[in-house]
């Protein structure tokens, strides 16, 4: 029965991550066409369609930044609400009916939730990925090609800040472990602001928008703290194996987000079984 849920939740998403498909292929075209054609067109110099096609290209990525953030949270939204409607609403208390244990419920939910999130993340770096190769294209032609690819690995693992020091390839592979314990971790911590809120007696999306807020930025702020704590400890120690230090802050890092997703699980299994009187 569990296979079943799983597989109808892949089919009820299924819309959502092709609606997404398509906005990521408009935005990429339309970037392409207003901020590499230009350049590709008027060149890169101190002339009116240099300096115009200089705007453009940076207006173009900003906006691209912009609607990448926009699509982040609005998968977040996506994924909470449907775990709202299917689980706490009128029409979830349907799910009381199934023949399926507390754990099933919440598995169903979070193995299509991070998939879905790891499908638009890797939609995100080939839209990325044709963008980068665009501009590269247009500035010279690939002449300088190493520096780019250093410049793109810095771009795509900015946000891990930890694989500095990491050679491109082991960086590619602790960046792709760390983000999909990432995935998971912030889809559990999702489900745990969806099931807090349904404690409160009205306002219970409101409410459990501002749990995940006040969340996220604590664990923003206590990566922070890592990543501080082991600079001042570590990195004089590690400082001609940059590697190696970048390894310790990502393992710490990567196990609070295990801790974090452990207790988020226990909190909304005891929370699920109590409103929808599971065994």
């Amino acid at each position: 029965m569990s296979r079943k849920l799983i597989k109808y939740e892949f089919k009820q998403m299924k819309s959502a991550l092709l609606l997404t498909a398509i906005v990521f292929a408009i935005i990429t075209g339309i970037v392409f066409c207003t901020g590499i054609l230009p350049m590709l067109v008027f060149g890169i110099n101190e002339s009116e369609g240099g300096i115009l096609s200089i705007f453009l290209a940076s207006i173009s990525v900003l906006l691209y930044e912009v609607i990448l953030i926009v699509t982040a949270i609005g998968m977040n939204i996506y994924i909470g609400v449907r775990f709202y409607k299917t689980i706490y609403s009128g029409i979830g208390y349907f799910t009381n009916t199934l023949p399926l244990k507390k754990h099933e419920i919440i598995l169903s939910k979070i193995i299509p939730a991070a998939i879905a999130q790891t499908i638009v993340n890797l939609m995100i770096i080939v839209s990325g990925v044709i963008i980068f190769c665009g501009f590269i294209f247009a500035t010279d032609r690939f002449g300088d090609l190493m520096l780019y690819i250093a410049r793109f690995k810095g771009g795509i693992l900015g946000n891990f800040t930890m694989l500095n020091g990491m050679g491109i390839v082991l960086g590619i592979v602790f960046g792709c472990l760390f983000a999909i314990i990432q995935i998971v971790s912030n889809t559990l911590l999702l489900f745990l602001a969806v099931s807090i809120g349904q404690l409160f007696n009205s306002y219970k999306i409101l409410m459990s928008v501002i749990i995940f807020t006040v969340m996220n930025v604590g664990l923003n702020a206590v990566d922070g703290i890592i990543n501080m704590v082991t600079g001042a400890l570590v990195h004089g120690i590690f400082m001609h194996s940059p590697g190696v230090y970048s390894i310790i802050t990502m393992i710490l890092i990567g196990t609070k987000n295990i801790i974090i997703a452990v207790i988020a699980y226990a909190i909304s299994y005891r929370i699920l079984r109590d409103k929808l009187n599971l065994e």
